[in-house]
């Protein structure tokens, strides 16, 4: 693993060595060379001189900055990749720290447009047309410049006033070059780093690299529009813009022009026609919505992808949407029910699951943290559920013991505190926990669904199906590996069903162990007191018994079975013996 990386990353350093170095240079005024050598070498021989060494090659105009800010500048003057960067990694306040991650909440800056021209060329060279054949009228000067593309207004030949987004002159190839260096630096990082590897590097990349190509394509954000359109088409109060197709491009995209007041204030928000309150209330429903009934969410609700007017809410910028699968949806779910029915055990057991902790951590450690965020935070049941309560607790939790929550589910948590803050910055006092209430009842009641229930036990099945029919291939590369790495040749012939009665018996145990643990925790759907799946597997595990006692009065005599394993071992030594 290691020599891969380090050969992966060479042919990556080669090929992109200038833009390598102006990263390094970056890196270096900025101070990241001390905190990398505090982070892998503190307390190690020789510590002392090379911390002294790194801190000489700072900016002494940047030595005074704390890191966020020295990480927010770094990232800012190294372009669009690392500016989005720090974008995701803001929304990670479990990888980089609660301070770190407001530092980087700041990195909304535009980039300067264009030269001239750009625009027109742009759209020639992705739509095969001149400007004037696409539009009855189109601006030149862009209405607004962000750190991927720019936006113009037009107007169509029908009369339509529309804005078109163009990207960036080279952005997609930038973007692209940056995502290559990127990708080896954190696989090779996580081979090398003990830091890198527990904060999981490449998987938190790989994810960056989907969300920037996405980005770099305007398609995806088309496909956006045309997915949130038709989820919100029922809801007048709703607007998304609606896209043009025939008009955009992978470089180009082209979308309805909206109007309406920004939401920038209690006062706008007033003078929009709405209440600070009903607004509120209002977002929070829809994004929690977008999550929890249709697993598709905008990434980001900050105040300027906002326009009001009365009654309405219109939605801009659906080039960060990002999905929850069903399976991290369910683990959610699990820990919404479990922080919902106070019980620190199942709370830290589907923390742990979620995120794939080390064999090494105690869960006796991040039980007594979960309890205390319990019993100071969260009681009262999964009908008083504050899911911003839970996000904050969660990431100091997992922050305080190095461990890392899955993309979907940090993204989930930290957009509820995102619409928190929202409703802070324009003044409006609400009960999140009770706009989430019904959320959460409705989690509990699709885990008490009979369907749902059946359709969880499908996808369970599903999956021990699939592990049985790899299991033989696995178990054969096992053994050829002890072959090759032991020089043994193990060869045992079980012609009375010797290994099948071993395997019957190790089944029929979990299944009565795992009997006792529905049982004992009441899962439901409960017939009265008892758990109804406790009780199937508890009928599976007797029947596997019954079997077993039927298999046994026909087995052969203990004197019988000794000569059997007379054989095997015979059997077992005689390759090796040739």
């Amino acid at each position: 693993m290691r020599l891969d990386a380090d050969l992966d990353l060479l042919g990556v350093l080669v090929g992109r060595r200038r833009r390598l170095f102006e990263v390094a240079d970056v890196l270096r005024r900025y101070g990241f060379a001390a905190i990398a050598a505090q982070l892998e070498n503190a307390g190690r021989p020789g510590y002392g001189i090379v911390q002294t060494m790194a801190e000489r090659l700072i900016d002494p105009s940047l030595a005074s900055a704390s890191a966020g800010e020295r990480l927010r500048g770094a990232l800012t003057e190294l372009g669009t990749t690392t500016i989005k960067l720090g974008q995701l990694l803001s929304l990670r306040p479990d990888i980089v720290g609660p301070a770190i991650a407001t530092e980087l909440a700041a990195l909304r800056a535009g980039v300067p447009a264009d030269a001239p021209g750009h625009a027109e060329a742009t759209l020639r060279e992705e739509l095969g047309a001149d400007v004037d054949e696409l539009f009855a009228a189109f601006d030149p000067v862009p209405l607004a410049s962000g750190s991927v593309a720019e936006v113009h207004r037009a107007t169509l030949h029908d009369g339509t006033p529309v804005v078109v987004k163009v990207l960036h002159r080279d952005v997609r190839r930038r973007v692209l070059d940056d995502l290559e260096l990127l990708s080896a630096l954190a696989v090779w990082a996580e081979a090398v780093s003990p830091a890198a590897h527990r904060l999981r590097f490449a998987a938190i990349t790989a994810d960056f690299d989907r969300s920037m190509r996405g980005a770099v394509d305007l398609r995806r954000e088309l496909e956006n529009l045309q997915v949130f359109g038709d989820m919100f088409a029922d809801d007048p109060a709703v607007r998304i813009p609606k896209a043009y197709p025939e008009r955009s491009a992978a470089g180009v995209l082209t979308m309805e022009e909206m109007t309406g007041h920004v939401l920038d204030s209690a006062n706008g928000v007033r003078d929009a026609g709405w209440a600070p309150d009903e607004l509120a209330t209002r977002a929070a429903t829809i994004y929690l919505t977008m999550v929890f009934r249709h697993g598709i969410y905008h990434t980001d609700p900050h105040p300027g992808n906002f326009l009001l007017n009365p009654g309405v809410i219109t939605i801009l910028d659906f080039g960060d949407v990002a999905r929850i699968t069903t399976s991290k949806r369910e683990q959610l779910e699990d820990l919404i029910a479990a922080v919902g029915g106070g019980d620190p055990r199942a709370t830290t057991e589907a923390l742990l699951t979620m995120t794939d902790a080390p064999a090494s951590l105690r869960s006796e450690d991040v039980q007594d943290d979960v309890e205390s965020m319990i019993t100071d935070h969260l009681g009262g049941g999964v009908d008083a559920i504050d899911l911003t309560a839970v996000s904050r607790g969660l990431a100091a939790v997992v922050n305080r013991h190095g461990l890392s929550l899955p993309s979907e589910i940090a993204l989930v948590l930290r957009v509820v505190t995102l619409l928190q803050g929202l409703a802070a910055d324009i003044g409006a006092d609400i009960d999140l926990q009770a706009i989430t209430r019904p959320f959460a009842l409705d989690l509990a009641r699709r885990r008490l669904d009979p369907k749902e229930t059946l359709a969880r036990a499908v996808r369970t099945g599903r999956a021990w199906e699939r592990l049985l029919e790899t299991l033989p291939a696995d178990v054969s590369a096992v053994l050829q590996q002890v072959r090759r790495e032991g020089g043994a040749d193990l060869r045992i012939r079980d012609p009375d069903g010797i290994a099948d009665n071993v395997v019957d018996g190790i089944l029929t145990a979990a299944l009565v162990l795992a009997a006792g643990e529905l049982v004992s925790r009441a899962v439901p759907p409960k017939l009265g007191s008892l758990s109804v799946p406790g009780l199937a597997v508890a009928g599976t595990a007797w029947l596997r018994y019954r079997s077993l006692r039927a298999r046994r009065a026909g087995a052969p005599s203990a004197t019988a079975r000794l000569r059997l394993a007379e054989r095997v071992i015979r059997s077992a030594r005689r390759p090796s013996q040739g």
